[in-house]
């Protein structure tokens, strides 16, 4: 071989080497965001609330579930039986159960709740935009009901002196936090509303909101800077907002939508222990 034929040779390798490093480079984040996917963290943490009598009660809480394929059903089964290993006092559901209401996918609802059809709590439960969204809703809503809890729809429930207060979804228009009226409920009132940013509406006396629908940004960079956030967590997008016109906590939910992958923003599963102020 030539001097010229080897060094056109080396050069065909260096190029060839450099567009498998670059590939490698660009498949590696997609490979990350796919794993990541199925990454839970167990967030705990101890909220003292200027609002609140029931010193040491333990909310377990997850949102964002979106189980139609099999795969996102295993996720959220795994969601709830680490919410359950945690034995609070309430388990709460933030709604977004489906991503779309295709009949032949709705049991996958129930089947990632099972195991929750053991807990010796109350499992309590609102509907989020997707529900609504997702088309065959009465068929979507069978599902639901199906699973072991009690959906809230513009409704109360009172657990251990607890009130939880279930607000049906505001992106629909099916909202009516006129019903948490001061005086009526107890003290200690946690109200369960979907969307974040509709903290805004929701009554002073509220102890506690809890939400999720952002998803945490789902896709973030290093440091979990969301890159997008839906229509309605555009303010409040991640963790524990005190300042916010009610305290409010916003998890980062459980599922996907869009590509079943996330970045730089694992799911999570919230155990909040709640201390008076």
């Amino acid at each position: 071989m030539s001097g010229k034929e080897a060094g056109t040779a080396a050069t065909r390798r260096s190029v060839l080497k450099a567009l498998g490093a670059g590939a490698l480079c660009a498949l590696a984040p997609l490979a990350y965001g796919d794993a990541a996917t199925g990454w839970i963290e167990v967030e705990r943490q101890e909220l003292t609330l200027p609002r609140w009598d029931a010193d040491g009660f333990k909310v377990g809480f997850i949102a964002d579930l979106h189980a139609n394929s099999f795969r996102q059903m295993e996720h959220a089964k795994r969601a709830a039986e680490l919410v359950m290993a945690e034995k609070p006092d309430v388990i709460l559901i933030g709604g977004d159960f489906v991503n779309h209401g295709d009949p032949a996918r709705l049991a996958h609802v129930g089947q990632s709740l099972e195991p929750l059809r053991d807990a010796k709590v109350p499992v309590l439960a609102v509907l989020g935009n997707h529900d609504y969204w997702a088309g065959y809703f009465e068929k979507t809503l069978a599902a639901i009901e199906s699973a072991p809890l009690k959906l809230l729809r513009n409704e109360a429930a009172d657990v251990q002196g607890v009130t939880i207060a279930g607000i049906d979804d505001a992106l629909n228009s099916m909202d009516r936090p006129g019903f948490i009226e001061e005086g009526r409920h107890s003290r200690s009132l946690i109200a369960l509303f979907h969307e974040p940013d509709f903290v805004d509406i929701v009554p002073a006396h509220v102890s506690l909101q809890l939400s999720g629908h952002s998803h945490g940004g789902q896709v973030c960079l290093p440091g979990g800077f969301a890159l997008h956030t839906p229509l309605g967590a555009r303010r409040y997008i991640s963790g524990y907002y005190p300042e916010a016109p009610v305290p409010l906590y916003v998890t980062r939910g459980v599922g996907t939508t869009g590509p079943e992958m996330r970045t730089f923003c694992p799911p999570e599963v919230t155990i909040l222990t709640l201390r008076g102020g």
